[in-house]
């Protein structure tokens, strides 16, 4: 269903956002064990949108890639597909365990910063 809304969005150049916040995990997988690439970005690029990949824990880059973003939809009137690397600091859901799959040091790190 996601990559057909990208699809019908580059194809009828909808002025759409995709706001992706890639934790690097999907659920309680790894995302390297989930698709091959360098992150969401490239699918993006691929059906011909324009893309920005942004720091997703950096509220002021947030804002502006989605300022950007707002333009390129407004001015242009085609998609854009925002990417925001950023870490997850809790369970994906109620039914999760991050502590599973994620090392605790690393888990107090990001809680920190």
């Amino acid at each position: 269903a996601r990559v057909s809304a990208l699809n019908f969005a580059a194809t009828l150049e909808c002025p759409v956002i995709f706001f992706c916040r890639n934790n690097g995990f999907a659920i309680s997988t790894p995302a390297e064990e989930r698709y091959r690439g360098d992150g969401i970005a490239g699918r993006g690029i691929a059906y011909g949108i324009d893309t920005i990949r942004v720091d997703g824990s950096d509220m002021f880059a947030v804002n502006d890639a989605t300022r950007e973003a707002r333009r390129i939809c407004i001015e242009e009137h085609k998609p854009v597909l925002i990417e925001a690397l950023t870490y997850r600091g809790g369970h994906h859901s109620t039914s999760d365990d991050s502590t599973r799959y994620r090392n605790s040091d690393e888990m107090k790190y990001f809680t920190r910063i």
